[in-house]
């Protein structure tokens, strides 16, 4: 599950600048809502803030990931915040975090597991997170994303391509015989 597939340029904020870990956690909240994931914006406050007691998100290195599972959720998503001048998290370095990932996961499943694995992984690296910071607009933030998962993960298929109506053709074979055989998928042959 790509992360620019889950982070819709309405969820995302550039040079915000939250007084307080309180008024961050909203709004990304606020963004999450704006970009029409979240069916109930109270409940999912509150698995947030639930998540948030049992110790706080931010991780470090600037980086907070606050994330729930939800009832309220319709669908998985992201929302990103860049916060130049940092605000206290109550990251574990007592550092300030400057740059905020909030997931939303419905209930079923554990995609919340995989987002958050693979965006520690693409966030450890350091000239990535000053792109993320430096980013000029959102679709410069969305392109310092996509190219970051295509270095670390250049097999993976793109969500976006989604498929065609009618036949699609998987593979064309030919037989000692000299008959063709074409194989279909997303129909009957």
């Amino acid at each position: 599950m790509r992360i620019v597939d889950l982070l819709k340029k309405d969820s995302i904020q550039l040079n915000a600048s939250p007084k307080s870990k309180s008024e961050a956690i909203d709004m990304l909240i606020d963004l999450q809502v704006k970009g029409g994931n979240i069916a109930d914006r109270e409940e999912y406050k509150k698995g947030i803030l639930a998540r948030e007691e049992k110790g706080s998100t931010a991780v470090g290195e600037g980086i907070a990931i606050p994330h729930a599972k939800s009832e309220a959720v319709k669908a998985p998503s992201l929302a990103a915040m860049t916060v130049p001048e940092g605000v206290d998290y109550e990251s574990l370095d007592d550092e300030p975090s400057n740059l905020l990932f909030m997931i939303a996961a419905p209930n079923d499943g554990d995609v919340h597991l995989e987002v958050l694995s693979r965006l520690m992984t693409i966030l450890m690296d350091e000239d990535f997170r000053a792109k993320l910071l430096n980013a000029g607009d959102k679709n410069e933030f969305l392109k310092v994303i996509d190219d970051m998962e295509n270095e670390k993960y250049p097999d993976e298929p793109r969500a976006e391509a989604k498929p065609t109506e009618g036949y699609k053709v998987l593979a064309v074979t030919a037989c000692p015989t000299g008959i063709a055989h074409t194989l279909y998928g997303g129909g009957s042959s």
